[in-house]
């Protein structure tokens, strides 16, 4: 596959050149048919050409032009839907799956139980195995999300993307939460989940005036491979068939973590009795998020992910023409389908925890962290995700799932800074790191 140099494209009037802050693109014009294309800041358009009859994504030797549209009214009210009761899954299930508490992803990061990592492999498996099916049911629409994502992630070498999944995985253990997540435990009535919001957006809103900084960082480490299916050992395979044995190999560690720390056991579920007989298996709410990825396809042009809208919400604080041309890129999270939807998303999944919680008789039941932790930790969370372009959903259950080489690069450097911070902090004291949750 050969690429031209890539160039951003800004939603806004002025034109940008290559190296701007702000790029987006709004339509995809794939297949003789125009295609509503998510606008959001961090994503690429390269012209590509390609002789590889199994890429889907552009037809050989075919140009694809950018035109900007609105999506229709319709598109928008089914979208809002979409967004709603997928956020309504999402949180029932995370809160149902009790991954929630803050003293399972903390001691997921050292070892000592296992929820959250049989949620997450659930969640990720699922998304494979259900995106994998859409490219053979809809295979347009599968690839105009994937052409989406790989726009958003194509911009970022692998020293931004390791980095800023590090500095993720450093937050997840220090706030016992993550992007998504954070949410959901404020609908569970977690202690000091909304000081872990209030860390994000503060991080958002950082890094939304200091972004042009980190330009430089962004080219390092720059590779050209985005897809598992362009390394040339794997050239002959298609994108579902490397989708599906994704599938069966995250199945694989799901059952064989399944009989060496069956879910119901004592060193899984939380010690609490009564108020924790609800929790269902983590691996079958994992499959029921995944599911969320089938209605992101198709009335989302777009895949899983909970991060931009941090930047999404900020945002909106820039209200002068002045604040949107100083701050191009934070301003290009401000309106559009691909950027209002994940907000939408999250909202909702506050409900569902909300619901799920009061139903189950355990709102307001697990212990949270300090407040300091809960602040800087949801900071770090929300700048690593910007760094990376991608959070523990969008890099963990959709990038990996699409096959992108650069999310099979995140995913460990996030459980990497998970793990340091986690087993320094219980070395220094097991206490403050995880006694006063029990």
């Amino acid at each position: 596959m050969s690429t031209s140099p890539l160039h951003p494209l800004s939603r806004l009037s002025h034109i940008s050149s290559p190296g701007s802050n702000a790029s987006s693109s709004d339509l995809l014009e794939s297949n003789n048919q125009q295609q509503y294309f998510n606008p959001k800041p961090d994503s690429f358009v390269a012209v590509v050409t390609t002789s590889d009859p199994t890429n889907k994504d552009l037809e050989a030797g075919s140009q694809h032009e950018m035109s900007v549209k609105e999506p229709s009214s319709w598109k928008w009210t089914n979208a809002m839907i979409a967004s709603a009761i997928m956020g309504l899954i999402f949180g029932i299930a995370m809160e149902l799956g009790k991954v929630t508490l803050p003293i399972v992803i903390r001691e997921q990061f050292i070892f000592r139980r296992f929820i959250m990592l049989k949620m997450f492999l659930g969640a990720s498996g699922a998304s494979a195995l259900f995106l994998a099916i859409l490219s053979r049911v809809t295979p347009d629409q599968l690839q105009s999300a994937r052409t989406e994502f790989m726009g958003c992630v194509v911009g970022k070498g692998l020293a931004a993307t390791a980095l800023g999944a590090f500095i993720l995985g450093c937050g997840m253990a220090l706030a016992g939460s993550c992007p998504g997540m954070v949410l959901v435990q404020i609908g569970s009535g977690v202690p000091n989940a909304w000081v872990t919001l209030l860390g994000g957006l503060s991080a958002a809103m950082c890094y939304g005036m200091v972004q042009p900084w980190f330009v430089p960082l962004f080219s390092v480490a720059q590779i050209k491979t985005l897809r598992l299916e362009e390394f040339s050992a794997l050239r002959r395979f298609s994108y579902t068939q490397l989708a599906l044995a994704v599938f069966v190999m995250v199945a694989v560690v799901v059952i064989v973590l399944e009989i060496v720390f069956p879910w119901a056991s004592k060193s899984e579920l939380p010690p609490w009795t009564e108020a924790w007989e609800s929790a269902l298996p983590p691996e079958m709410m994992g499959v029921f998020i995944g599911l969320n990825q089938i209605l992101a396809v198709l009335f989302l042009n777009d895949t899983l992910g909970s991060s931009s809208a941090y930047m999404t919400c900020t945002s909106q604080a820039l209200v002068s023409k002045s604040l949107r041309e100083r701050f191009l890129h934070w301003s290009g999270f401000r309106t559009g389908l691909g950027n209002v939807w994940q907000p939408v998303y999250l909202t909702f999944a506050i409900i569902g925890a909300l619901i799920s919680s009061k139903a189950s008789g355990t709102f307001g039941k697990p212990a949270g962290v300090t407040p300091v932790q809960a602040f800087f930790g949801g900071f770090l969370a929300i700048f690593g995700s910007r760094i990376a372009s991608g959070c523990t959903s969008g890099h963990g259950l959709s990038g990996v799932a699409l096959l992108s080489v650069k999310s099979m690069v995140a995913v460990p450097a996030m459980f990497l800074g998970g793990i340091m911070v986690g087993f320094s902090f219980d070395h220094a004291d097991s206490y403050a790191y995880r006694g006063f949750l029990m």
